[in-house]
């Protein structure tokens, strides 16, 4: 399981959870008590009736949850799980676990959760649950990666940003892009098991064993446009293959191996690199589809979220002014690969 959460607020509108939704998030925190689980019951029930692909992660304090009505979640197809503040009741812990089909049930011991960036307490295993802020849109997606590569199971952002102002507009917006790039990811992330930390020049990795033999790699470099190679310490077999898992499409990289390891070249990297080594051929061309699928929504989002920018920034110079109109062209044009590929490029620029 990989989720991509946000945690929405105590007086819960279903408008939020369309703005959720609309944004990638895939699952949304919801506080519940006695007073409000008719409003959420009520939403996730309009959810299950607008085939929404979003779930509910449900938050509660302990002295309070004995006071909610169990049985009227139990087995809801929008519910994924509890969050439990304040609980040491076992049987209760068995009683809100059999709610739920995943079984997922995280609990507290200590009366404010949330303060020290993780959702559940960070185990020798390295298995929690990532808890970050979206106030920086620049920062958002760089303490998504160095939380993946602390080990972090699944990532959960502490405010959904609303579109009332250029500057929370530009938060919502980066915060759907890196969302976006999450989705892309998720199968592969969901699948990691043991994990290998990753010798690369010029840049800090970690490397997942995942199903059938195959690999998962997260490498940043240290600095933008670093040339960066990896040192696997393990052999991969004949017709395994390397490939960047991005937008605007998947991208190959060449394998070389040397003996009990490999070695594998990514030249000069600018950003993270998400990389996939699978011989499953099958298996890449679903890839290669997934990503062709969300592609129109990483192009729109990283359109947006310039857009918003150059709300907040104001005059842009001719030249940059000039690549703006060429991205907004591109887009009406649905020239996803393109529009995407200036989005980003004009992103960089605009600070």
């Amino acid at each position: 399981m990989f989720v991509v959460a946000v945690r929405l607020p105590e007086r819960l509108a279903l408008s939020d959870v369309e703005r959720a939704t609309a944004h990638c998030l895939d699952t949304v925190i919801v506080p519940v008590h006695p007073n409000n689980f008719r409003t959420v019951l009520t939403a996730m029930r309009a959810v299950a009736d607008h085939g929404w692909q979003v779930r509910f992660l449900l938050w509660a304090k302990g002295n309070q949850v004995k006071s909610v009505p169990l049985h009227r979640f139990a087995h809801h197809p929008a519910l994924l799980g509890w969050v439990v503040e304040q609980v040491t009741d076992v049987p209760l812990m068995a009683m809100l676990r059999a709610t739920t089909a995943s079984g997922l049930t995280i609990a507290w011991q200590r009366p404010i959760p949330f303060t020290d960036g993780t959702l559940s307490p960070q185990p020798a295993d390295d298995r929690w649950w990532s808890w970050l802020p979206t106030h920086d849109p620049d920062a958002l997606f760089p303490v998504v990666v160095d939380a993946l590569l602390r080990g972090a199971r699944s990532v959960c952002f502490t405010a959904l940003p609303r579109d009332s102002d250029a500057v929370e507009r530009e938060q919502l917006k980066a915060l759907a892009s890196v969302a976006v790039q999450l989705r892309l990811w998720q199968p592969l992330l969901a699948e990691r098991a043991e994990s290998v930390d990753i010798a690369a020049d010029n840049a800090q990795g970690r490397g997942w064993r995942l199903r059938d033999g195959e690999w998962l790699l997260l490498v940043t470099p240290l600095a933008p446009g670093a040339s960066v190679a990896c040192a696997l310490p393990f052999p991969v077999p004949e017709g395994v293959r390397a490939y960047g898992v991005r937008f605007p499409a998947l991208q190959r990289f060449p394998l070389q191996r040397k003996g009990s390891g490999t070695f594998l070249r990514l030249g000069r990297l600018v950003g993270t690199e998400l990389v996939w080594l699978t011989g499953d051929r099958d298996r890449t061309a679903r890839m290669h589809q997934r990503a062709d699928e969300l592609l129109p929504k990483a192009m729109q989002f990283a359109v947006q979220w310039v857009l918003a920018r150059k709300e907040r920034i104001g005059q842009l110079s001719a030249t940059l002014s000039r690549r703006l109109w060429q991205m907004l062209q591109a887009a009406k044009r649905r020239q996803f690969h393109h529009a995407y590929s200036l989005a980003t490029d004009l992103l960089s620029q605009l600070r």
